[in-house]
């Protein structure tokens, strides 16, 4: 279907989990649109009540309630003749059965014309069939994945219509007319890459290479306690309790930052990342570790990061707090710069200096990613 969308349309949202439930607070306590269609996917507890009950009240986050409204008492979750309302906006349930796979759903039936697919299951760009990515686009304009692409098949390359985009960093690469199947890329690399863009367009060849490692709040692919593994799983450590482990884990992020940051390739910057889960809700930190080739302090590179963040105010906090995790829990930043937690060292081998800092950036994986989709939403309908 492609082109340009409407921002008045009404926005679909397929899967309802962590980030899909975020995501209808988010757009319902904006209330910039009459109508939120989703649908999630499966068959869901024992009807209407029971997604009230599940919108209107969050385990991290609190009430929806005090989400949207403070403190004034009100419920913003209501039932009114068959149809669900948060803050005056309606909840259209698309529940049945023929409507569980993303090519059965009748998005444009409801006035749909972008979804956003927060499943995490349905990943790979070069399927096309009614049970993929693909199948939205059956009834719908454009396709948004709260995911990396993962294309199955090594060697496929990504369509022509696919493309990447984190804000801050690449939006311009967006064509209306061309992308109709758009990845949001993840948490951590909307966290990481803008910090990394930023240093790569000041040092360029001065730019020798990055470590990163994400220290990363729990999410539902773990277990709970510990459970044997499933069929053909390698990553067993996974299956271990999240409630009192940390647990490493890989991370696409590395990948993913040089997709939207070709200049990385081009330059031959070196790079790597990891991941250790930790037992918090949300909350998490990159610790990005740089080398760079000359002699710079501290202050030379907050300057860096307060011109990239006087830029892009809404993607950027620069912080000279001492923050922990709980004081970036709701932040809406897709990147927070802890400048106070900075630190560097200078070394000299010949005539040549090698400076190696330490960065670290945090980011609330959960609402803070459901907020880089907003801007992300607000550049395919020409608001951004």
């Amino acid at each position: 279907m492609g082109g340009a969308v409407s921002p008045k349309a009404p926005v679909g949202v397929f899967g309802i989990g962590r980030i899909g439930k975020l995501l209808v607070w988010y757009l319902s306590a904006r209330k910039e649109h009459d109508t939120i269609v989703i649908a999630t996917g499966r068959k869901t507890g024992q009807g209407l009540e029971d997604l009230a009950t599940y919108l209107a009240y969050d385990s991290t986050y609190g009430p929806y309630s005090r989400f949207a409204g403070g403190f004034t008492g009100k419920s913003a979750v209501e039932i009114k003749n068959g149809a669900l309302y948060l803050s005056g906006v309606k909840v259209v349930w698309l529940s049945d059965a023929a409507h569980r796979t993303p090519g059965g759903v009748p998005w444009s039936d409801n006035g749909v014309e972008v979804v956003f697919d927060t499943t995490g299951k349905y990943t790979d760009p070069t399927v096309n069939d009614d049970n993929s990515l693909r199948g939205h686009l059956n009834h719908a304009k454009k396709v948004v994945l709260s995911a990396p692409f993962k294309i199955k098949k090594k060697g496929t390359p990504l369509p022509a219509d696919a493309l990447t985009l984190v804000g801050g960093v690449n939006f311009p690469a967006y064509d209306a007319a061309a992308h109709d199947v758009i990845s949001n890329a993840s948490c951590t690399t909307n966290c990481c890459a803008p910090p990394i863009k930023a240093l790569v367009d000041h040092f360029g060849e001065r730019f020798i290479s990055y470590s990163l490692t994400t220290v990363h709040a729990a999410t539902n692919s773990q277990s709970v306690l510990d459970v044997l593994p499933r069929d053909g799983e390698k990553d067993t450590r996974k299956r271990r309790s999240t409630l009192n482990n940390l647990i490493p884990t890989s991370t696409g992020a590395a990948n993913a930052v040089i997709e939207v940051i070709p200049d990385i390739r081009e330059l031959g910057i070196g790079s790597q990342a990891s991941s250790i889960r930790v037992p918090t809700m949300t909350g998490s930190i990159v610790i990005l570790d740089i080398s760079l080739l000359g002699d710079y302090d501290n202050e030379h590179i907050h300057g860096i990061f307060r011109e990239y963040a006087r830029r892009n105010p809404d993607i950027m906090l620069f912080s000279t707090e001492q923050l922990v995790s709980a004081d970036i829990v709701g932040g809406t930043y897709s990147t927070i710069y802890d400048s106070r937690f900075t630190h560097r060292r200078t070394s000299k081998r010949g005539d040549g200096y090698y400076t190696m800092v330490d960065l670290n950036f945090w980011y609330d994986n959960e609402f803070g990613y459901v907020c880089s989709l907003g801007r992300l939403y607000g550049l395919l309908t020409g608001k951004r």
